[in-house]
Formats: C-alpha cells, sequence, structure tokens
C-alpha cells in the first residue's frame, strides 16, 4: 500500500512540477518602455554589513548611471561593526548616498524598510540587502517594470561561488527552484515565494495596503507578507522580471550554524501566510517528501526496485526542472551535485519542516522565537 501511495503522491507531483514549469515558460520577456523620467529611492536596510556594504554601494553606482535620477537610504539596524563608519566615507564620494539610524524603540527589516521609506523622495521604491551585489541593467530593470505598470516586482538572485564549491553549487540549485516556483505561481495567480534583495514597489501602492500592518511582529518575511498584500490589492500589477539583466548575487551564510539558524527562519514564515494555497502547498511538500524519505531508507536496507524506481521519476522530473530553472542564474548543474542534492534533500525538507515550528532562531546577532 505503501509503495501505491508513493506512487500517486510522485505522480501529482510530477504534474505540479511540470505546470511550474508551463507556467514559467509563459512569463512574457520584460519590454522596454524607452526613456524613463522616475525617480528612485534605493532602500538598503543593513545590520552588521561592514564586510559587504561597500561592494554593494559600488555595484549599485554602477548601475545607476546618473546620481541625479536616484538616491540610496541605508538604514542602520544598530550594527555593532563599522557599517555605518564605511557607508559615512562613501558618501564624501557620492553626494545621494543617505545615512539614517532606526529609532532605539525599533528593531528589524521592515521597521528599517519603513523608516527608509517615510525619509524618501521617490516614487519608485527599491530594496536589496546589504550582503549584495547588482548587476549593471539592475536598476533600469525595476525602472522599466515600473514603467510597464507594475505595482511590484521581483527578479532572478543567484549566490556568490567563486571558488566553485560544492556546497554553494547544491544552495543554488536549490535557490534557482525557489526563484523559478515564485515567478511561476505568480504567472498562476498564486504568489509564494520572492526573495527580499531583488523587488521593488510604488510608493503610493505601499502606503495605499498599509505597509506591513499586520505582520510587524514576525521578524522576517517583509518581501513575501507585501508581496500577497499587493497581489491581493493590485493582481495585475506585479511581476516578475524574467531577465538575467535583473540578476542580484547575494552571500551565502558562513558557516553550519548560521544555515541551520537561516533556514529555521525562511520556514518559519509558512504558518503565518493566510492564503490557503500557500499552506496546502507547504503541507503536501512536506508529507510527499517525507515519503520520500521512507523510500530512500527502505531503498538502501531493502534494495526494493519498486522504490528506487519511484525515486527515479521524481529525479527525472526534478532534473528538467533544475536545469530550465538554472538558466536565468547562469548556472549549469552539475549532474554529480544534482543527484546528491536528491539524496539530502528530501531529508532536509523533513527536518526543518519540523523544525521550524518550535523553539528559536539566530539572525544577525539576535534571538527571535518562532
Amino acid at each position: 500500500m505503501i509503495y501505491l501511495i508513493a506512487g500517486i503522491a510522485t505522480l501529482i507531483y510530477g504534474c505540479f512540477v511540470l505546470l511550474l514549469l508551463w507556467q514559467w515558460n509563459n512569463i512574457p520577456q520584460p519590454e522596454n518602455q524607452g526613456a524613463t523620467s522616475v525617480f528612485a529611492s534605493i532602500i538598503i536596510p543593513v545590520r552588521n554589513e561592514s564586510k559587504n556594504i561597500e561592494r554593494l554601494i559600488h555595484s549599485i553606482y554602477k548601475s545607476a548611471g546618473e546620481q541625479n535620477q536616484f538616491e540610496i537610504i541605508v538604514v542602520d539596524d544598530h550594527s555593532e561593526d563599522e557599517t555605518k563608519k564605511i557607508v559615512k566615507s562613501l558618501q564624501v564620494k557620492y553626494d545621494n548616498l543617505n545615512l539614517a539610524q532606526l529609532h532605539d524603540s525599533q528593531q528589524g527589516k521592515k521597521a528599517a524598510i519603513s523608516f527608509g521609506i517615510s525619509l524618501s523622495k521617490g516614487e519608485l521604491m527599491i530594496c536589496t540587502d546589504g550582503d549584495s551585489e547588482v548587476g549593471e541593467d539592475w536598476f533600469e530593470e525595476h525602472k522599466q517594470a515600473f514603467s510597464r505598470g507594475a505595482k511590484l516586482a521581483f527578479g532572478p538572485v543567484k549566490l556568490f561561488n567563486a571558488k566553485n564549491t560544492r556546497w554553494i553549487d547544491l544552495l543554488n540549485q536549490e535557490l534557482a527552484a525557489l526563484v523559478a516556483m515564485g515567478a511561476a505561481t505568480l504567472q498562476m495567480g498564486k504568489p509564494t515565494v520572492i526573495n527580499g534583495c531583488n523587488y521593488s514597489f510604488a510608493k503610493e501602492a505601499f502606503e495605499e495596503v498599509g505597509g506591513f500592518a499586520g505582520n510587524e511582529h514576525i521578524a522576517s518575511g517583509d518581501d513575501e507578507f507585501l508581496l500577497r498584500k499587493l497581489f491581493k490589492a493590485f493582481p495585475h500589477q506585479v511581476q516578475f522580471i524574467k531577465s538575467e539583466k535583473a540578476l542580484v548575487i547575494s552571500e551565502p551564510v558562513e558557516s553550519l550554524t548560521q544555515f541551520y539558524h537561516q533556514r529555521r527562519r525562511w520556514a518559519s514564515k509558512w504558518k503565518f501566510h493566510k492564503d490557503a494555497f500557500s499552506k496546502l502547498t507547504a503541507i503536501f511538500i512536506f508529507l510527499i517528501y517525507s515519503i520520500w524519505v521512507w523510500l530512500i531508507i527502505d531503498a538502501v536496507l531493502t534494495k526494493n526496485l519498486l522504490g528506487a524506481f519511484i525515486l527515479s521519476i521524481k529525479l527525472l522530473i526534478d532534473y528538467i526542472y533544475i536545469i530550465t530553472a538554472s538558466r536565468i542564474q547562469k548556472l549549469n548543474p552539475s549532474v554529480f551535485n544534482f543527484c546528491l542534492l536528491q539524496i539530502i534533500y528530501p531529508f532536509y525538507v523533513v527536518f526543518f519542516g519540523v523544525a521550524s515550528n518550535f523553539g528559536q532562531y539566530s539572525w544577525r546577532e539576535r534571538t527571535h522565537k518562532i
């Protein structure tokens, strides 16, 4: 009976992944609307980003060009390193680089973004993270999305992998899958995933939906909660920028401990989403990966060919999906790394699916209850 259930669940999963691929392929390529005069405010919430903030700011100026078209507002969330000192040193070179300090009574990314918006002059808000680097056309791609009528737009993300390590390749495969899922489910009219280091929105629309009101108490999820709010208010004006020109590259976590806490932080958001699609998708993924964990263990212990056959179907479907999704990030995952991920990932999903429902996690030298 368990093999029948596993086979049916894998068939349903395969249909879902093929639906995602179909929706992904149906996402239109962004159209250039010509020169646009919109003034943009680039909001960068930071906490202890002294290692990365200078690189990010230089990349933004390289991308944005003329300084009279935008402003940068770095909002410091009580950093304990040299972040503020580095930003102040760069203000000598860049006239439109602003540094704001979050009030003592406030903390967190949502508070920092909201404070930055309150100080901003632009119609368009573009958000990125202090540990990222943007491409040469990133700024223009977000402005073009705004010109096409987007109330919110988001683009692809990948992780730095200068040394071409297997660990980062595995993380990039996962990230590529999530980026494609976020874009494809948006195309379906059921938005799910977005990355906070690469999104933009109309200031007026942010204020119209009340910003982050209603989820301020949740430490993470500024991007995903705002995505759902704006999609509900403007269902035809949320866009995924399907272009490698909009790519942002971000720093991977530095240790397994940081990885553990980051993934608990990410996974803990699902229970706060109110839409049925997000909840049902999370539950289905957890259940089916639990079945695959059993199949992997059973295949190793009993050498059962039926379980191995079901797993091979999943592997083939996922390989097509990952290879397709990775193109926009200019990635070329190796077959060995892909197969290794397929063995590890079911255990990873089940573990964090359980661990994200209790306890606490640490992030940016702060501890948050789940």
